[in-house]
């Protein structure tokens, strides 16, 4: 899904978010390191490739990677699970941090040239493990002068998402509501974001520590799903908190747990899946108690609210994000580590998404 045309309206709303734009006089090279896909069967056929630089279409920008993320929706994308199979080989990588150095054309793209951005890939296009890429310009949010390159590589999936997420929880009508991140990016800024907007959330963890990370932001309604009381306790807080909604992150074995602790007409909202977890659910909740099973894409978030709404968006979460003085420092790679990388995403050996393949150390 693609928004309708840029208007004087999104350029204007660059001006409160960003800082002049930089001179762009590097030359481009034409040929760049990337990392390759040659069959959807996780990291096995990955390959470290030169291609040639792309070119940007009309409304596209090109942006030269400073720092992309690797996370469990990369593994899913690696395995041909996330949206639709692209005709391989293709660049894998949903999101990174740069600079934009050249316009394809349009009001909005030519307006993010010169501007460090965080990006999101979507579509048809190649990802972000590369040195360069093209994307959308309406998927481009460009950076506070206060936030880094590495902390911008996640800011679209971890601050603009839980934006969104809490917008989308509060237009099904919910009072409250409850979330799987436990104390990841995600999770720790739906705790922030949740306090700001003054939205009852009922946080959910898997371990004590992730408990005590919440707790240290303000968090105050926090479950442990490993208790033995769970189940129990889960639907005493859905009722005493008016949560009708669910934000599952890692849609996996408690999934279905979830759905039936909801009041009847309640909704879980699914962002995210664990790679090698299915989860399967109790069809008579959804049709005698009406209870829904949503997807949520964050770019369809993003074409529908418009680009001066997601700038609105970036002002406030780029700036928690500075705050966040207790946030795990992301551990840095370079394209040739791939393996581990992944391997350790895969394992689950470091939060999501808190690793970075570091590909242009000098912009």
């Amino acid at each position: 899904m693609e928004p309708a045309k840029s208007s004087q309206r999104d350029i204007q709303a660059l001006a409160g978010l960003s800082s002049a734009a930089l001179p762009v006089l590097m030359a481009r090279p034409q040929s760049m390191r990337a990392l390759e896909l040659r069959a959807y069967d996780g990291v096995s056929l990955v390959y470290v490739n030169n291609r040639p630089v792309p070119q940007p279409a009309p409304g596209e920008v090109l942006v030269r990677v400073h720092s992309a993320a690797v996370g469990e929706a990369d593994l899913l994308l690696l395995n041909g699970r996330y949206g639709v199979q692209r005709p391989l080989p293709i660049v894998p990588g949903i999101e990174c941090s740069g600079l934009v150095v050249q316009s394809g054309g349009g009001l909005l793209a030519r307006a993010l040239v010169g501007r460090r951005v965080a990006c999101l890939i979507s579509g048809a296009s190649d990802g972000t493990w590369a040195e360069y890429v093209c994307v959308p310009a309406w998927q481009c949010v460009p950076l506070r002068s206060f936030v880094s390159y590495e902390q911008g590589a996640t800011l679209l999936s971890s601050g603009i998402m839980a934006w969104a997420l809490l917008d989308t929880a509060r237009s099904r009508g919910s009072r409250g509501v409850a979330h799987t991140a436990a104390d990841s990016q995600l999770g720790r800024m739906l705790a922030q974001l949740s306090l700001r907007r003054r939205v009852p959330t009922l946080h959910i963890i898997e371990r004590g520590e992730q408990g005590e990370a919440l707790s240290g932001l303000g968090a105050t309604h926090i479950l442990n799903s490993q208790s033995t009381v769970f189940p129990q306790q889960l639907s005493q807080a859905f009722e005493s908190h008016g949560i009708s909604v669910v934000i599952e992150a890692n849609a996996g074995l408690n999934s279905d747990l979830l759905l039936r602790a909801l009041p009847t007409g309640g909704s879980l909202l699914m962002c995210g899946s664990q790679p090698d977890v299915d989860c399967t659910f109790d069809p008579s909740e959804l049709v005698y108690r009406h209870k829904r099973l949503e997807g949520f894409l964050l770019s369809d978030w993003m074409a529908n609210a418009g680009y001066a709404r997601v700038v609105q968006a970036a002002l406030v979460v780029q700036r928690l994000l500075s705050n966040d003085a207790r946030a795990e420092a992301p551990q840095l790679m370079s394209l040739d580590n791939y393996h581990t990388a992944l391997e350790l995403v895969f394992r689950r050996r470091v939060s999501n998404s808190r690793i970075l393949f570091a590909l242009h150390r000098d912009n």
